[in-house]
């Protein structure tokens, strides 16, 4: 019988929608010009390949939660939460470096099966049962503050259920990726510091485009951020540059009023 670990690396494809096409960071080097890496880039690579990963917090655990482990990663809490009938393992592992540099990833994988023994699965309405999923798996990576200052990347039902909590939990989850949402995401009653909306090009892209605008509007940090050539469930052909520049806006800086001495 396969491992967990076996049986889980087969996930990496599996988990991008059989509607879409696959993407470019899951196929074989398109050109001469990307296999001919210098020995110290393979080197470099296979460096940080073996030291961070994405793997269960628990293999034993019937409701898996896939957690980064390894160095480097920076000091925040990330949680990506896959959309109706998805799976978490392959969301994280499309875009681990870009997080790794902010902070420790999580993805918690949905609580209801798709369909008896599918490794799919979508969300309940139980955003409580997810909270304290969320939270204790920082917890168990040891975070100093694994109730405080966490971001939440939903994607299309794992955007509602992001929202969701960060009205639920105002103090707990202070930043926002929503990710090709099924409605328009308002502004009010929403306290996160700073949200972040973004689809596929390949997808519907008004009611992220609306909502990043109505945040605006009401004086909110905010603003809209297309994934290339990525159709809906898909993270498109690049998602290390695109979630990297994501995050980066994310945790931008806050620049502080310069005062200016008149005398």
């Amino acid at each position: 019988m396969l491992g967990f670990k076996a049986i889980f690396a087969s996930f990496i494809v599996a988990a991008i929608p059989s509607r879409c096409e696959p993407p470019v960071w899951l196929q074989g080097d398109r050109t001469s010009a990307r296999s001919a890496h210098s020995a110290g880039s393979r080197t470099d690579t296979a460096s940080r390949a073996a030291s961070l990963r994405v793997e269960p917090l628990d293999a034993t655990a019937a409701l898996p939660t896939f957690v980064m482990r390894g160095e480097p990663h920076g000091p925040a809490k990330l949680v990506f939460i896959h959309g109706m009938c998805g799976h978490a393992l392959g969301y994280a592992q499309s875009f681990q470096w870009s997080a790794s540099k902010h902070g420790v990833l999580i993805a918690p994988q949905g609580d209801v099966p798709c369909s008896p023994g599918s490794p799919w699965a979508k969300w309940s309405l139980d955003t409580a049962a997810l909270d304290q999923r969320i939270v204790a798996a920082f917890r168990a990576l040891g975070s100093e503050d694994p109730e405080l200052d966490i971001a939440l990347i939903g994607y299309s039902q794992g955007a509602s259920r992001a929202e969701a909590l960060a009205r639920r939990w105002p103090k707990r989850y202070t930043r926002l990726i929503s990710i090709a949402g099924p409605t328009k995401v308002s502004p009010y009653g929403l306290a996160v510091d700073s949200a972040l909306m973004m689809a596929g090009t390949l997808d519907r892209q008004d009611l992220m485009q609306a909502s990043a605008k109505a945040f605006v509007a009401a004086g909110r940090r905010a603003r809209y951020m297309p994934l290339p050539n990525a159709r809906h469930g898909s993270m498109g052909d690049t998602p290390e540059q695109t979630m990297g520049a994501a995050l980066a806006w994310l945790y931008e800086p806050r620049s502080t009023p310069t005062i200016v001495n008149r005398e």
